[in-house]
C-alpha cells in the first residue's frame, strides 16, 4: 500500500446501487504494520471491529475480505468474515464491499 494512506483518516461511503447516490458511511484507517483497513462503519456499534484484508489477485483487480472482530470486556473473543471487496484501476481510488445484510455497496476512498 502506498505511504499516502499511512495513518490518515479515510473516508467511507454507502452507495445506493440503483441510483449511485453516495451516503456518508464513517472512517478507516490503515495499518501499515498488518497490511490491512480498520473500518469504523457508523451503522455498527463499537464492540465491532471491521477488517478489510486483501487476500490475493488477478491481473489488475486485487480482492478482499471484510471480518468482524467481536471484543468483550477489552479483549477479542472471535472474528468471523462479514462480506468481500475488490479494487482495480478502472474503479478508480476506491475499493468497493459488499456486506451483508446492507443492500448498498460500501466503498473505502483512499485518496484525500
Amino acid at each position: 500500500m502506498e505511504n499516502r494512506v499511512k495513518n490518515k483518516k479515510l473516508d467511507l461511503e454507502w452507495i445506493d446501487k440503483e441510483t449511485g447516490r453516495k451516503f456518508p458511511a464513517g472512517v478507516a484507517f490503515y495499518h501499515e504494520d498488518k497490511g490491512e483497513f480498520r473500518l469504523k462503519v457508523d451503522a455498527m456499534p463499537d464492540e465491532k471491529y471491521i477488517f478489510l484484508r486483501p487476500t490475493g489477485s488477478d491481473g489488475e483487480t486485487v480482492h478482499y475480505r471484510v471480518d468482524v472482530s467481536l471484543r468483550k470486556e477489552g479483549k477479542f473473543v472471535r472474528s468471523s468474515p462479514i462480506g468481500s471487496g475488490k479494487s482495480s484501476k478502472s474503479a478508480g481510488p476506491y475499493i468497493f464491499m459488499e456486506l451483508g445484510p446492507y443492500s448498498r455497496v460500501l466503498a473505502l476512498h483512499t485518496e484525500e
